[in-house]
């Protein structure tokens, strides 16, 4: 390994870094970018034009087909014993009530999982079911319960402040039943009328249209010099809900990566392997994005040897998560050492092979096609900036500058080791392996709830459209 040159691409980071700018233009001057929206577009024009002016290799736009959401309307009322107004969100991909909204008793859950369903199931037909933000995620609370009869699902948010959240409640379909979200003042308020009136009564009206537009990933290549088809891909998903300015979730993702990729396209002529950097749109209504990437690219995933995803880049970089693939560690442990992150009493940068690995981000659809994948970390500097995701309150204050150049740097270090390894440290996983190891950890059931396995089924569901 060429200690020299990964020397050089780090100083030219934290001598010229130039991610927090490209993190002001996206958060700051287009602001939200929810696929299909104009800010998309915008944000697309954006990268294309940053990529080829660091000099990247073939720059452009791949479209694809999605279902694209908007909200039209968002009210939820208590009408019994008392009648008052509640802020509400509509969750992406949420199903539509009747024009004069769906009404009934609610039921307070405390983790919405099949169990407590299972438990409360005579409580939860016919009922609107309120349930936290945690520990079950929406995408998984959504189906079960619909599947247990419940009329609507308002998801808590759980740190204070009055936020509301944006969350999407299903993948890349709409659901069978409306979803909102509420602020955790509210849920707390609703519990407390429930423990002093008894029953009460709500209802909740929103209007969620669909619509099938194009999206956009923008790709980029570093060629590598020798004559292989192995290649790395990089990447972040540049989109955001529609009302969060989105500055640690995920632009801060995109600009580490994108400032990773100018400072090592100065070094191409030391790079082996071609380096892809893929910036995904639709992440946030279920990773089509990235799916649409793994269906595009089909071809090229037996000689993708690392996905490396950023996601929530917005603190102090404190690790990496690697997909089930045990070979990847010692590697990485080594490459570890040499990051350069400053700040007192920090802890060791963490290197951990994650079974079977996180199914919200990006890197996930490359995993269940195979793909050997990580997942960056950072932690947040002030302990409540992350608490702001997905709101209108994720903006760029919230984002630590010097973590934001760490974390282009230790991208850069991880693309440029890998892209140099003298053989390829492990191989593409079978659709067999792959199931194995989901019914060893007892996934399976996940995943169908998630109607995302396997993967040519989640394909042919996500990009079929009737």
């Amino acid at each position: 390994m060429n200690l020299v040159i990964e020397n050089r691409i780090v100083d030219e980071i934290f001598a010229n870094s130039e991610a927090y700018e490209n993190l002001l233009v996206l958060a700051d001057d287009i602001g939200p970018r929810l696929i299909g929206s104009p800010n998309e577009i915008k944000a697309r024009d954006f990268l294309i034009e940053t990529l080829s002016q660091y000099g990247l290799d073939n720059v452009r736009a791949e479209a694809f087909p999605h279902q694209a959401w908007r909200a039209e309307r968002e009210e939820l009322r208590i009408i019994a014993p008392i009648e008052r107004k509640l802020g509400c969100r509509c969750s992406a991909l949420s199903a539509s009530t009747p024009t004069v909204g769906v009404e009934g008793e609610f039921v307070l859950l405390e983790r919405c999982d099949r169990a407590e369903l299972e438990e409360h199931k005579e409580r939860v037909k016919g009922r609107i079911v309120v349930a936290p933000y945690d520990p079950v995620p929406r995408h998984l609370k959504t189906p079960l319960a619909t599947e247990y009869g419940a009329i609507a699902l308002l998801e808590a948010f759980g740190f204070p402040g009055s936020h509301l959240s944006a969350r999407a409640c299903v993948y890349a379909k709409a659901a069978q039943i409306p979803v909102a979200s509420i602020s955790k003042e509210d849920h707390d308020f609703l519990r407390r009328l429930e423990q002093r009136k008894g029953t009460a009564k709500l209802r909740l009206t929103l209007d969620s249209r669909f619509e099938k537009k194009d999206g956009w990933n923008v790709v980029g290549e570093i060629s590598g010099t020798e004559d292989t088809p192995e290649h790395i891909v990089m990447g972040a998903h540049y989109d955001s809900h529609h009302i969060a300015p989105g500055a640690a979730d995920n632009a801060a993702g995109v600009a580490a990566i994108v400032e990773a990729a100018r400072a090592l396209i100065q070094n191409q002529e030391h790079i082996k392997r071609s380096i892809i950097v893929a910036l995904f749109s639709g992440e946030e209504v279920g990773l089509v994005g990235a799916w649409a990437y793994t269906h595009q690219h089909c071809d090229e995933l037996e000689n993708t040897i690392l996905m490396l995803n950023n996601d929530g880049q917005g603190g102090r970089p404190n690790g990496v998560s690697i997909n089930a693939i045990d070979e990847f560690k010692p590697i990485m442990e080594d490459v570890s050492v040499r990051f350069r992150i400053d700040g007192e009493d920090l802890p060791p940068y963490k290197v951990s092979v994650d079974r079977p690995g996180w199914y919200g981000v990006d890197q996930f659809p490359f995993f269940l096609n195979g793909v050997p994948a990580m997942l960056a970390h950072t932690s947040p500097y002030h302990p409540n900036d992350f608490a702001f995701v997905h709101t209108t309150a994720d903006t760029v204050d919230k984002v630590y500058v010097p973590g934001l150049t760490e974390s282009a740097a230790v991208n850069a270090q991880i693309a440029f080791n890998f892209a140099n390894l003298p053989a390829r440290p492990a191989p593409r996983k079978t659709q067999q392996e792959l199931e194995e190891m989901f019914e060893n950890y007892d996934y399976i059931e996940t995943l169908e709830l998630l109607d995302m396995w396997p993967a040519e089924h989640a394909k042919e569901r996500y990009f079929s459209f009737n």
